[in-house]
């Protein structure tokens, strides 16, 4: 398993730098599926028979002790099917480096130290716009996403999880499309088998943001994310609660675009996790920082293709 994830893990990273070089000597002058915001979906679709490559790139780091910090790389290729449906592909890898962190799932024990990237695996994204804010007033699209995963994110750990996410998307335009307001509900629904273990989760987030062109070319504003577990998807069983707020920037041009988001936890719940390895109590005053960080920036960018 581990001389194949290293050749994966090598084929890919030079493949990633190949597409990325060739994206940009090829793109095109369509406007694509242009992303606003960091962490929220809006109903804007790719255009019909268009490509674009998207790379999201997230930095998560801090937790209640120890050293931790994680980067997600996130490579997308997304094809307009028709102008309202659009279809993507994922692959999906992490960077990981811990010194002295506890295992979310598990307080009461350490993480190995670790610094490691590599391939977690891959998922197929569907979107498809029922109303558009530019003739029917409002936007309204569905999304989902079935996701396919060997590796844990958070922990770094191998482990063999199913996703299939779901999101309702909202989206308003006001002073004649200089502001752009969105919000997504999300549940997905999660399967997951670690060393003959067995376990069942449910993950629901609420986001909601805005984002004001200031210039020509250019937009900023505010992005909010409360982020909630419920085990054995049970509703009654909530697990944890996050909540997140912060700016966001974008730039975008006929051929490509940039967007900057940075998400610091403003609160969160439980704040104490218990007892770690060393019999010391590990919380915060304030924070959730057992499946979260204390702070997450997002760098995305798209090329059409």
């Amino acid at each position: 398993m581990k001389s194949f994830t290293a050749v994966v893990k090598k084929q890919y990273l030079s493949s990633a730098i190949l597409l990325a070089l060739a994206v940009f000597g090829l793109a095109g002058t369509a406007r694509g599926d242009e992303a606003l915001f960091g962490y929220l979906y809006t109903t804007d679709t790719m255009p019909a028979d268009h490509w674009e490559y998207e790379q999201w790139n997230t930095a998560r780091e801090g937790k209640a002790r120890g050293n931790y910090f994680a980067f997600d790389l996130r490579n997308e290729f997304e094809y307009g099917v028709t102008d309202r449906f659009s279809a993507s592909l994922y692959l999906n890898s992490t960077y990981i480096y811990t010194n002295d962190v506890y295992d979310s799932e598990n307080y009461a024990m350490n993480l190995p130290d670790q610094s490691a990237f590599d391939v977690n695996g891959m998922s197929v994204e569907l979107r498809y716009r029922l109303l558009s804010p530019y003739t029917d007033g409002f936007g309204l699209a569905l999304y989902m996403e079935p996701e396919v995963a060997v590796r844990d994110n958070m922990t770094g750990l191998e482990e063999s999880e199913r996703e299939l996410e779901f999101r309702v998307i909202l989206q308003k335009n006001f002073m004649d499309d200089l502001l752009v307001v969105a919000s997504n509900f999300m549940l997905e629904p999660e399967w997951e088998t670690m060393e003959g273990m067995y376990a069942k989760e449910l993950w629901a987030e609420l986001t909601l943001g805005g984002s004001y062109r200031f210039a020509p070319n250019w937009y900023a504003g505010l992005e909010f994310r409360n982020h909630m577990e419920f085990t054995d998807m049970d509703l009654n069983q909530q697990q944890h609660s996050a909540y997140f707020f912060g700016p966001n920037i974008h730039y975008g041009t006929q051929k490509w675009w940039w967007t900057l988001t940075i998400l610091p936890q403003i609160v969160g719940w439980p704040r104490d996790l218990g007892i770690g390895a060393d019999g010391q109590d590990i919380s915060d005053y304030s924070r959730h920082l057992g499946e979260h960080e204390k702070i997450e920036a997002r760098f995305k960018f798209g090329v059409n293709i």
